[in-house]
């Protein structure tokens, strides 16, 4: 779920919903044989508070996995971000600060997938192959006050290492999900449980995956008329999901889902006229049994 300072989308956010070789023996022959990968990616926590996130400023590059642990009372999410061209994070927060609503992020800011919002209180991981390089992970989600949290000094450098031992293998998925322009093309049909979804980005422009429960009886509609006042209970919770995701990356979300009614959302900016991808159409309701 995006909004904010970098992409500005109209739309008001959703944080509603609440309510990161050696030798051998001693006496060994020696070996040349090459290190084995670790049968599971490293888990990096970050954890998001009001506002500010807690993680780490160095990783090593390869196949990771995320983890966000929201303890702070609003929704937050971790948008990646790496830097190219050789920008440097002060340049990213410069840009950040010159950016209009309803533009897009500079081209030498690429958009890397992270933990979208979860529950207040609660997780969301997600594993990927990350890149060495400059990196920031920012949250981008506005509160009822429309100050992004990015604003409110939510952002973090992050340097990711070149790494030179082997990468672990990507998780075994059971549920493939593509996002075009705009919607979401997805196999087999989701059911009720644990599953591990590959999502791809075969878009031109990025895109995210918001995922949120409704409420029993309570619509798309129910959702988007409320988050213009705020008022009343919430018509659904939020889940989690995948946070922006630049074309041609893939990125595993595990999911534990009851039966019941969801729908999946991208906030993101169009980069044709600034609106949302949801007024685009890139909203779908799902029934999970």
């Amino acid at each position: 779920m995006r909004q904010g300072v970098s992409r500005l989308a109209p739309l008001a956010s959703l944080c509603w919903l609440a309510a990161c070789a050696g030798g051998g023996e001693k006496g060994a022959p020696a070996t040349n044989a090459a290190a084995s990968p670790p049968s599971e990616p490293p888990v990096v926590t970050i954890v998001a508070k009001d506002f500010a996130f807690e993680g780490p400023d160095s990783i090593t590059a390869g196949m990771v996995t995320i983890k966000l642990v929201n303890q702070g009372p609003q929704l937050h999410h971790v948008q990646f971000v790496r830097l190219t061209e050789g920008k440097t994070y002060d340049e990213f927060l410069a840009a950040l600060k010159e950016m209009k609503p309803g533009t897009p992020l500079p081209k030498w800011i690429l958009d890397v997938a992270g933990p979208n919002a979860p529950v207040p209180g609660g997780e969301q991981s997600l594993t990927q192959e990350l890149q060495p390089g400059t990196y920031a992970m920012t949250c981008f989600i506005d509160t009822p006050d429309h100050v992004p949290h990015v604003a409110k000094g939510m952002v973090h450098s992050l340097t990711v290492l070149p790494n030179n031992a082997p990468s672990a293998a990507a998780p075994v998925a059971d549920v493939t999900v593509k996002m075009s322009d705009y919607q979401w093309e997805i196999s087999p049909v989701i059911t009720s449980g644990k599953h591990v979804i590959r999502i791809e980005n075969t878009a031109a422009q990025s895109h995210e995956l918001f995922l949120v429960q409704l409420a029993p009886g309570k619509t798309a509609q129910d959702l988007m008329k409320w988050s213009e006042t705020y008022q009343g209970p919430p018509p659904g919770k939020p889940m989690g999901g995948i946070t922006g995701m630049a074309t041609g990356q893939v990125a595993y979300l595990p999911v534990d889902l009851g039966a019941g009614e969801y729908l999946l959302m991208c906030f993101l900016p169009d980069a044709k006229d600034g609106k949302p991808h949801l007024a685009h159409g890139m909203i779908k309701q799902l029934t999970v049994s």
